[in-house]
């Protein structure tokens, strides 16, 4: 950096107008850079808080449509602080092209403008370590930027979730519905056996109902002499029994004279 030579004495009014200007406008912007990082600090608040409501949401799935407010209202803001982070670049632009202007000037003026070209020196220090604040301020939104696509990510896994939640749910319906269908039949066959228990307790002849539901299971010619009838009579109702699914009928080799009859 060049040094204003020391040959004149004095400042002139002019000249003392635009650097007080010079340093209003670097104070304006001091107080733009602080705004932007207490927004920047709020929407970091507001980060954390929209990262604990995605833990809840993998919990309760009924929270997805605060985070999906909450996701809007974040991409708002950072699109506003974005606005805001342009037009801070514009006027920086345009605070160095009167900062030029100002030094060409300044060079032309005596020892007293050379100190003040050195204080002006250490605001451009001061600058400097503003704009490094901008630099991270943008690598912090970059983060921002990659958080919100992990927070899509998340959103989609959880919508794949409950895919299969729904999925598993309407299985359970379907086998819910198989079930009710057996309860069905077993009921039907229930007062089949019922209607068969009534008969045999009016009838002799089917005496042998109440010896096969005694036992449970029993070899044919038992349950023939059991009730005095002979295999052939028993067996053709054991198989009417078979045929409505009330009993099974094991045989133990082709033409079997004698199988077990079990109740179902």
């Amino acid at each position: 950096m060049r040094y204003l030579s020391e040959e004149k004495t004095s400042i002139s009014v002019s000249d003392a107008i635009k650097f007080t200007e010079l340093e209003n406008k670097v104070h304006s912007l001091q107080s733009r850079v602080e705004e932007l990082e207490n927004k920047k600090n709020e929407l970091e608040e507001k980060n954390n808080s929209l990262e604990h409501e995605l833990n809840d949401l993998k919990e309760r799935s009924s929270k997805l449509i605060e985070i999906e407010g909450a996701k809007a209202d974040l991409e708002t803001e950072l699109d506003s602080l974005k606005q805001e982070n342009s037009q801070l670049k514009e006027e920086k632009e345009s605070l160095n092209n009167e900062i030029q202007e100002l030094k060409n000037d300044i060079m032309k003026k005596d020892n007293e403008m050379a100190n003040a070209r050195r204080d002006f020196d250490a605001q451009s220090e001061t600058f400097d370590e503003k704009q490094n604040i901008i630099e991270k301020l943008k690598e912090n939104v970059a983060e921002i930027e990659s958080a919100k696509t992990e927070l899509e990510a998340q959103l989609e896994q959880v919508k794949d979730e409950k895919a299969t939640i729904e999925n598993k749910y309407n299985e359970l319906l379907t086998e819910s519905s198989r079930l009710e269908q057996i309860k069905t039949d077993l009921r039907e066959k229930e007062e089949v056996l019922r209607r068969f228990q009534i008969i045999a307790e009016s009838d002799p002849s089917y005496s042998w109902l109440s010896t096969l539901e005694q036992y449970k299971i029993i070899e044919l010619k038992r349950l023939a002499m059991s009730t005095g009838s002979s295999t052939h009579a028993i067996l053709k109702y054991v198989k009417l029994l078979e045929a409505a699914g009330l009993v099974e009928i094991e045989m133990h080799g082709k033409d079997d004279p004698n199988p077990t009859i079990k109740l179902k």
